[in-house]
């Protein structure tokens, strides 16, 4: 039961159909353009963000609306600090002065997520296999302590609409429930995939805001 509203972001489910669970994931090396790392990566990034790839190439997290294109859930990342030092890290400090950055990130399609509502949903809103989708909120920022994301899912949307993500179920391992009838508890949490994948698209454009 999830009583305390503490969200973590996208966090790592299973796969989508009859793919193998392994919650594998890609490195990507941050080295194709003439760009600095610091250039490309000028937000603090942390582990379950949702990011997408702007139209200049920076890679930044997703901003909570439908028309984003989602390049996946970022993961953490590893480099070399100024001072020469190996890093791995849960979270990116936007703008670090590095070399040798290798972004690990959740980009399968097929991948679902277990992230949690903002406030407090009925289980008639998303339960019983509804065509429902819901919009994330970005929060307040990550923890430096954690790494952990600050993203959910918003509780007041839910509908055939589009928005980012795509409810499946209530999160099995979250079954309590409040004290009002037909109410869940007050910031459950749920199974999701991204509606708005890059790879979901097949005629995507990048995106185009700044």
């Amino acid at each position: 039961m999830a009583s305390v509203n503490a969200p973590r972001g996208l966090v790592l489910a299973r796969k989508n159909g009859s793919g193998s669970n392994s919650t594998g994931i890609s490195t990507i090396p941050i080295t194709q353009t003439s760009a600095a790392p610091s250039a490309l990566m000028p937000n603090n990034i942390f582990t379950g963000d949702p990011l997408i790839v702007h139209i200049a190439g920076t890679i930044v997290p997703c901003e909570p609306t439908a028309t984003d294109k989602v390049w996946g859930v970022f993961q953490g990342v590893s480099y070399v600090s100024s001072t020469g030092a190996q890093k791995y890290s849960r979270y990116w400090t936007g703008g670090t002065t590095a070399t040798d950055v290798n972004v690990h990130i959740s980009d399968d399609p097929q991948q679902t997520y277990f992230v949690q509502a903002d406030a407090s949903c009925t289980v008639d809103r998303y339960g019983g296999y509804k065509s429902a989708n819901a919009d994330m909120v970005a929060g307040s920022g990550g923890s430096t302590k954690t790494g952990n994301s600050s993203y959910g899912l918003d509780a007041d949307t839910g509908a055939i609409t589009q928005f980012p993500l795509r409810v499946i179920r209530r999160a099995t391992w979250d079954t309590g429930t409040g004290t009002s009838v037909g109410a869940s508890d007050a910031y459950p949490w749920w199974e999701v995939r991204l509606n708005t994948h890059i790879d979901n698209f097949v005629t995507c454009t990048v995106c185009a805001h700044n």
